[in-house]
């Protein structure tokens, strides 16, 4: 019974759906990026004998440069389900891919805007949720019931302290994580958990209603806080789903309001928070930016371009203009742990 009502719990966190809203202060523009690299090599991850005993599955996200040579170089774990090994076997493995490298005016480039994830997976349900981990879970899920807060954060922090953490595991700590940071009102911390939550693959209803609830959250967090160009690529996911044409239309009401203020003079200001890695992501819509109001250090923004790449040092009030040739352009911010900043997008320039 009490297995039941914990499942029951964590369908009704994933199924419920928020209200549509817009704000006439958000936007997002789709950029494209020159030719891909064509794949040569891509050696295969192994994987860690440990995990298999332990039935744990999980993945990996990772962004990386491909060079001249076709090989990879400066990679980046973006995210993860939390299991250090399985991201360790990833990377060794994508140190090893080989590419035919991409190519302009007949002259081998820089491909400096790639991202993959690597999954590992046994097909075995719920094996992998360790029993020590779904006991503390059902006292987690009692205390937020009860709003035990403190007793809620605590069980959390056990349950995140593992470093091998299964890939259902991560997904019930992430969902009821972000639960809790949207009671308070933690928007960032909320969106960041969602985004950590495994989507399923296999279309079932059920699976479709898990999907659709956490893109839509995922969306309306997005818009909200800024994170233009992952609404986009939000909207484009729900639009392809079924059970979302009841909403469509508000959906494009959304993404219409955004289109038509990337060309304004408005100001993008995105609040940025270093925490728990030591970088901070965002893909920018706009070729000029600023980082202002640093509190704690930065060592050092590394801009990713489709074809470009370079390091610079930060300073407070810094103006980046970027050309307009670089197109598809990221920033990795690095500093230390619980540095934060805000980001400034200006407004494009006739």
């Amino acid at each position: 019974m009490e297995n039941k009502r914990v499942k029951l719990f964590f369908l009704a966190f994933s199924i419920s759906l928020s209200s549509i809203y817009a704000s006439a202060t958000e936007v997002s523009k789709h950029l494209t990026t020159i030719s891909e690299p064509v794949p040569i090599k891509r050696e295969p991850a192994k994987y860690p004998a440990k995990a298999m005993r332990e039935g744990r599955s999980g993945w990996a996200r990772y962004s990386f440069v491909i060079e001249k040579n076709g090989r990879v170089s400066n990679i980046v774990e973006i995210e993860s389900s939390g299991s250090k090994d399985l991201s360790r076997a990833g990377l060794k493995a994508l140190k090893k891919w080989k590419y035919q490298p991409a190519m302009e005016n007949g002259q081998p480039i820089q491909q400096c805007v790639n991202s993959v994830q690597l999954s590992f997976s046994l097909n075995r349900g719920m094996d992998g949720v360790k029993k020590r981990f779904m006991a503390k879970y059902k006292l987690a899920v009692e205390a937020f019931s009860a709003k035990e807060y403190s007793r809620l954060e605590a069980f959390i922090s056990e349950m995140d302290d593992s470093d091998y953490l299964d890939v259902t595991e991560n997904n019930m700590l992430n969902a009821l994580s972000a639960e809790y940071a949207g009671v308070l009102g933690k928007k960032r911390k909320q969106l960041r958990h969602l985004k950590n939550i495994s989507l399923p693959t296999q279309p079932t209803k059920t699976s479709n209603e898990y999907k659709l609830s956490i893109l839509h959250k995922r969306f309306l967090l997005s818009v909200e806080l800024n994170k233009l160009h992952s609404a986009y690529s939000l909207y484009n996911q729900l639009k392809a789903m079924d059970g979302t044409k009841d909403s469509l239309a508000k959906y494009d009401n959304i993404i219409a309001k955004m289109d038509e203020f990337i060309e304004g003079p408005q100001e993008i200001i995105v609040d940025a928070n270093i925490s728990n890695r030591d970088f901070w992501r965002y893909r920018l819509v706009r070729n000029e930016f600023s980082l202002a109001n640093i509190e704690g250090s930065l060592n050092k923004l590394d801009i990713r371009c489709a074809n470009k790449r370079h390091v610079y040092s930060v300073e407070d009030n810094n103006t980046w203009t970027i050309p307009k040739a670089w197109k598809n352009c990221s920033i990795f911010v690095y500093g230390e742990d619980n540095a934060s900043f805000k980001l400034i997008e200006h407004p494009i320039k006739a």
